[in-house]
């Protein structure tokens, strides 16, 4: 024990060498003459990173080779009872370390180096020998490589002593804030920032990370930050945290939201600082369906262990993870909440090496990037309580941390993992529509598998829970009472380890089975297979819930393709593409239809095909043979394959025969990528349910929507006896804008299908559409009025979320019809037009703005349309950057426009010597409303 120490006793002296030499210290040996130096870096490389001006370095003095000492004058222990110091240099813990010792020279605590040049902050807690004399003494006994020490800025009584939540931590975050854009790491009581796509938004008013809310109940759990899976992180610069290299706990609470595909074998992050290819550092990350590892590199090798399917992770609970590096024990081994379940050998002589790359929580150091624009590797859900500890905890002390935390949760059960996406992320963006469905958050194509079950319409999307990118889909899900009002529910199907879809749940569509109840049949993703597409089928885990919540996959795959399907003489089906199950019943025969391709024997693309099953049970198929097969020679836009066939009933004929519709959406896997994702073709014609036979009125394609933006049907019978189409609407802009805008895409409204007197396909938007009506027309003209003056009472009318039902009679006009969105000086504008001497309706973008398209050159969109009578009646839907105009309930328009303005608002309408015969506007509400 020292002496207690007088009122004469000094505090260090010349803590940082800032002097320029060793006042204040005294030498053994040639170790240290000259070593205080200014240089911040080595020679062959930087930084030193040093507290100041100057500092100790010890290879200065006499390079690798001398030995000696060098202790500082007593000082006496003030303060806090804390001692730290700045260490860098060789590694050796007998021969080479800084140590804090008694006056007469007893050891208290030492420090090593990590083999590095760099700084890293050693802490000492003394507080036993407040009061006391003290002195700090650094022996180098070392020679040969890595045979010196380095020393700078040594503090005492400074640092804030730990609580006991932080003993034996070299980095803690509690995610205690709830707001802001920074998070605190409690050990060196400095902010970090988190990374997050609205910190600095481009499309609507700036908004911090995804924060939960506080709530007592949740203990140590409450106030969680909720990473996005695209664009949220936090960073720690490397040279910030220094970590023990002989041992340590990573220790942390997780409840992953989704599980990604796992690009490039890499998981997803949870916390890493991690050079693999170089062998360096450490990784704790999620994989494929939940299974989650942690690795180590020890400049050499790289150490790494994985649990068992037995210990994957849950998708939307709480897990508290905890990974421990042990060489001493020759262990690398891994906790789920609190118990073992997984250990891999590892060599006792391992030392993790330090990775030159920042620490980052929630993103991969070396991320897989996805069209140029997206890192993957990331995680998507809840972190919180990490925790990096200096020592590889025991089994025993995991368990106690463990049980710590849940004895904070209310009844001492883990809380529910509160991760719903919240659709108010977006409030304020000028493009985002409001009353067409649209996720909640990030990526949707197909809106598919509507059905009407106890007066509840259902509703499924493909969907990208991890961000605004394709890529890891699975079905989202809403329901509606009316088809335009819809809330949300949790995803239905997500690719799960062990079922029919490890890969991906792709679209589809349902039905109700024999007993009348519903009924999902998806596209099964398996990348194992080739064809790696086929049909599963998932029925409800509870039958009388009516938002019908939870689905189980059945365990076999109902349809498979086979290369020998008979697809006619000369004939074979294009292998590899057979997806998106379109199906129906008629009588006590289910009937499905799977869009593929069919080709020459030696294989030359012929067209796109829906191939026909039935069955009796909707688990066992009988193969029928093509319901049809296009032409893509005469027709190249219909494509090599048909996705999402739809076969819809619109009437019977003269003879009572049925009707049908048949509607593709046209694929090219062979390309030209320039017609992708633009049309949907239809026919119409008769269909025999007992032949198994469909005769089309003609083999020529007909164009649905004339915008380039309608695609993806799907449809249903509703209990009305309407038959009803759903669509997606492209949003076409750049990968940049969507990760900007944190969605993709969003679903055109419903239309019901009719046949019109000639026999061809009608179709407007379902009459609920009214519903989304707020409040008195904003214009109602009912009497006929010319162009001029129905302007006038335009002018004051400004909106981007209307609705307009408008009738023109052509008159004297060559072209006439409505401008929208359009600036008061005309410099912006979205142009609905019909070109009489044509006979077609179009649209005209060259002025809509274009704000970040995909497209440069918007043009100009048309194709044929006859009037009615001389009018031609519009109804039109402004919903932000979405804009649909039905015209006769015959074609559609529907397309997209990004105006730069911010006053491009207005409605105008155009042709000189045509005639309003009527008009009305409305303001319409929000989908969620």
């Amino acid at each position: 024990m020292s002496e207690p120490a007088s009122a004469s006793e000094a505090a260090l002296s010349n803590p940082g060498f800032e002097t320029g030499d060793l006042s204040g210290w005294t030498t053994t040996g040639t170790a240290f003459n000259g070593a205080v130096t200014d240089d911040p870096g080595w020679g062959w490389g930087c930084c030193f990173n040093q507290e100041g001006t100057h500092h100790l370095w010890g290879f200065a003095g006499g390079g690798d080779a001398a030995t000696g000492t060098v202790t500082s004058e007593p000082f006496t222990l003030t303060g806090t009872g804390m001692v730290s110091a700045l260490v860098s240099g060789g590694r050796n813990e007998a021969q080479l370390y800084i140590a804090l010792t008694t006056s007469d020279g007893t050891v208290l605590h030492k420090a090593t180096g990590t083999d590095d040049e760099a700084y890293h902050r050693v802490t000492w807690d003394a507080r036993d020998h407040l009061g006391e004399q003290l002195r700090i003494t650094v022996v180098d006994q070392a020679t040969g490589g890595w045979g010196h020490i380095n020393l700078d800025d040594v503090r005492v009584g400074i640092d804030k002593a730990p609580t006991p939540a932080e003993e034996g931590l070299a980095a803690y975050w509690d995610f205690a804030e709830r707001q802001g854009t920074a998070t605190t790491e409690r050990i060196s009581q400095t902010a970090d920032p988190i990374s997050y796509v609205f910190n600095d938004a481009v499309y609507k008013p700036d908004s911090d990370p995804l924060w939960r809310t506080e709530r007592e109940e949740e203990g140590v759990l409450s106030g969680a930050l909720l990473f996005d899976g695209y664009s949220t992180w936090v960073t720690r610069a490397a040279s910030q945290t220094q970590l023990p290299t002989d041992g340590m706990t990573v220790e942390g609470w997780v409840a992953p939201r989704a599980f990604e595909w796992g690009d490039d074998g890499k998981p997803s992050a949870i916390v890493n600082q991690q050079d693999k290819a170089a062998h360096r550092g450490f990784s704790l990350g999620v994989g494929r369906h939940g299974v989650w590892e942690f690795g180590v590199g020890t400049g050499d090798a790289w150490y790494e262990t994985r649990v068992p399917k037995s210990a994957a992770l849950a998708a939307g609970k709480w897990a508290h993870l905890a990974a421990v590096f042990a060489p001493s024990e020759g262990a690398i081994r891994l906790y789920l909440n609190g118990e073992q379940v997984a250990q891999t050998a590892i060599p006792t002589n391992a030392r993790m090496a330090k990775a030159d790359v920042p620490m980052i929580i929630g993103r991969h150091n070396q991320p897989t990037i996805i069209n140029g624009t997206f890192a993957v590797n990331m995680f998507n859900g809840l972190i919180d309580e990490v925790k990096v500890h200096t020592d590889p905890l025991t089994a025993t002390s995991v368990a106690a941390s463990h049980q710590q935390d849940l004895q904070t949760f209310s009844g001492g059960s883990i809380p529910e993992a509160r991760m719903a996406m919240d659709r108010s992320r977006y409030d304020g963006d000028r493009y985002r529509p409001g009353y067409h469905f649209t996720a909640p958050n990030h990526w949707m194509n197909e809106p598919h598998a509507p059905i009407q079950v106890n007066g509840r319409y259902h509703l499924f999307y493909q969907h990208n829970s991890h961000g605004p990118y394709w890529h890891n889909i699975g079905w989202g899900h809403a329901v509606s009472e009316d088809l335009v009002h819809w809330r949300d529910l949790p995803v239905a199907l997500a690719p799960t380890a062990d079922s029919v879809a490890p890969d991906g749940v792709w679209s589809g569509d349902s039905t109700l089975d024999e007993n009348g109840v519903p009924v999902l049949l998806f596209t099964a993703g398996n990348d194992s297979q080739r064809p790696n597409q086929a049909t599963g089928l998932a029925r409800p885990v509870d039958p009388s819930d009516p938002d019908l919540v939870e689905w189980k996959m059945h365990p076999t795959l109902v349809t498979s393709q086979t290369a020998d399907l008979n697809v006619g003489d000369g004939r074979k089906v294009r292998f590899g593409d057979f997806r998106d199950p379109y199906v129906w019943k008629e009588g006590d025969t289910w009937f499905q239809l799977m869009g593929s391709g069919v080709q020459t024997t030696s294989g030359t693309d012929l067209g796109g095909t829906a191939l026909l099953y039935t069955s009796k049970n909707l688990t066992d198929w009988t193969y029928s043979g093509p319901l049809m097969v296009g032409d893509v020679a005469a027709h190249p836009k219909t494509g090599q394959v048909w996705e999402l066939p739809t076969f819809l009933p619109i009437g019977k004929d003269a003879q009572g025969r049925q009707r049908r519709a048949l509607l593709v959406n046209p694929a090219f896997p062979a390309g030209p990528g320039e017609y992708s994702s633009k049309y949907v073709y239809y026919w119409v014609g008769t269909w025999d349910a007992g032949a198994r036979r469909w005769t089309p009125d003609t083999t020529e394609p007909k164009l649905m929507d004339y915008g380039d933006h309608f695609t993806g049907p799907s449809g249903a019978v509703d209990d009305k006896g309407r038959s009803l189409v759903f669509s997606i609407a492209q949003d076409r802009r750049t990968e940049r804008a969507h990760y900007d805008a944190g969605w993709a895409h969003n679903a055109g409204l419903p239309i019901e299908l009719s046949m019109l007197p000639d026999g061809d396909l009608g179709f407007s938007p379902v009459e609920e559409v009214s519903r989304l009506h707020t409040g008195a027309p904003l214009l109602d003209i009912s009497e006929p009025t010319s162009v001029n003056d129905a302007n006038t009472r335009l002018a004051g009318i400004k909106g981007d979320m209307l609705h307009i039902k408008l009738t023109m009679e052509q008159g004297a006009a060559s072209t006439f019809g409505l401008d929208v969105l359009r600036s008061p000086g005309d410099e912006e504008r979205t142009r609905l037009f019909y070109d009489a001497p044509a006979g077609q309706l179009g649209v005209d973008r060259t002025r809509s703005g274009n704000n970040s398209s995909a497209e440069s050159d918007l043009g100009i969109q048309k194709g044929p349309l006859t009037l009615s009578n001389g009018n031609l009646t519009l109804d039109v839907f402004l919903d932000r950057s979405m804009i649909e105009a039905y015209a006769n309930s015959h074609k559609s328009i529907t397309t997209r426009a990004y105006p730069f303005r911010q006053d491009s608002l207005g409605l105008r309408l155009f042709g000189d010597g045509s005639v309003i015969k009527s008009m009305t506007v409305w303001k319409m509400g929000k989908m969620t409303d």
